[in-house]
């Protein structure tokens, strides 16, 4: 690793830690990173800056699925079996640890991030940033262009159903899509993307969602959802 990519880590693992600090104690922190809370304070508020070793061991840790998923399930709120997720979607704290572990997790694999209107368009736009990869959002009204566009619908019911719309040259051929949503239960809306990217010629690697709810909305592989609920 060069002097570079080091120095940009530390300063990362700092970010991340002042990020995390918003939903973890010192203590709790202390705990999960297996380092003394009164450094990760100095971490956390500038003091310092954690060194190449410990800002390795920071990263590693704080990106694991554990931890993440301990942050979402403290940022989600349920109210009578409404899932409240703007405590992980609007929050720009958790969005920059979420989307740091998407790249982890699925780093390499996805040249392209598609996430339907609208739920799914602040984590798919933080992870776009965090890994430099283009987002493509599949809309609910056909675009005005002169240019030709893919369509697939999401049926909700007997009689009940949704269109999405993505302009082809937005799916190249054979690239690499990594789809994204905040919630899922049946996959119906995933099972719509899917449509899409397969008319695009492109291939699916896989699936992340911020709470999935049983196993019906794992509709390709390497799918996950950062908070699994049993149906």
């Amino acid at each position: 690793m060069g002097p570079e990519v080091a120095q940009a880590d530390r300063f990362r693992a700092a970010q991340l830690l002042r990020a995390a600090r918003r939903f973890f104690s010192l203590t709790e922190l202390s705990q999960l990173l297996g380092m003394p809370a009164p450094m990760l304070s100095r971490y956390a508020t500038g003091a310092t800056l954690p060194s190449e070793g410990n800002a390795r061991l920071i990263l590693e840790r704080l990106l694991s699925r554990d931890v993440v998923t301990s942050l979402v399930a403290k940022a989600v709120k349920v109210y009578g079996g409404f899932y409240n997720i703007a405590g992980v979607t609007l929050d720009p704290y958790a969005l920059a640890l979420v989307s740091e572990y998407a790249v982890r997790r699925f780093g390499g694999h996805f040249d392209r991030v598609l996430t339907p209107e609208a739920g799914g368009i602040s984590l798919a736009t933080a992870i776009g940033l965090a890994s430099g990869k283009p987002i493509v959002v599949a809309r609910k009204q056909k675009p005005p262009i002169g240019e030709p566009v893919l369509e697939a619908v999401y049926f909700s019911g007997p009689a009940s159903y949704t269109m999405f719309y993505v302009a082809r040259r937005e799916l190249p051929k054979d690239s690499k899509v990594l789809l994204v949503d905040d919630f899922s239960i049946h996959g119906h809306t995933l099972r719509a993307l899917v449509e899409l990217a397969r008319k695009a010629g492109s291939r699916v690697t896989g699936a992340l969602v911020v709470v999935g709810v049983g196993e019906d909305w794992k509709v390709v592989d390497n799918a996950e959802a950062l908070l699994e609920i049993r149906g």
